[in-house]
């Protein structure tokens, strides 16, 4: 299925991760609630990638070496981050744009804790941070669910809330 002229349209799903080096590829995370769709690239090196986040750690997961699990930012994004750079991209050169990290559920002040999408959002932002990779923009929380599309080569990354129009990011 093409879009645009588009190579390729590749569906991000809860815990997967892609890359691409190929101009016009287009990487779609579809239903981001309290999930954090993260894409990373180099604007120079024409290559990048998406995760779709759906916890912020994996400290009580099983853990495989054969296939790390992409849902949890702290492997999801580093992950992203070593692929990118496999594929040629440079480090001093890569920047990141977020979206998702809603509040979905209202729960009192006691349970905050169980705001997953203020969670996911502060651990991507720290899984980033730490590996020095700027966020250039973002569309993170609210309460509503978002669409995060990545146009690879043209570097081009578009967020739609749900019943609204897609706007660039």
């Amino acid at each position: 299925m093409a879009l645009n002229g588009a190579k390729d349209v590749v569906p991000i799903g809860i815990g997967e991760m892609h890359v691409s080096d190929k101009p016009g590829d287009v990487l779609v995370a579809y239903g981001l609630g309290s999930c954090v769709g993260v894409v990373i690239h180099d604007p120079i090196g024409k290559v990048g990638g998406m995760v779709h986040v759906a916890l912020p750690e994996s400290l009580s997961a099983p853990r495989s070496e054969e296939r790390p699990d992409a849902r949890y930012a702290d492997v999801g994004v580093p992950m992203l981050v070593g692929e990118v750079l496999r594929l040629g991209g440079m480090k001093a050169r890569l920047v990141a744009r977020i979206a998702g990290g809603a509040k979905m559920f209202d729960v009192t002040p006691e349970l905050e804790f169980m705001d997953i999408g203020a969670r996911n959002s502060v651990a991507v932002r720290a899984e980033l941070e730490a590996m020095g990779i700027p966020i250039v923009a973002e569309d993170i929380g609210g309460a509503d669910g978002r669409t995060l599309r990545y146009v690879v080569g043209r570097e081009q990354v578009f967020v739609r809330k749900l019943g609204m129009r897609e706007v660039e990011l």
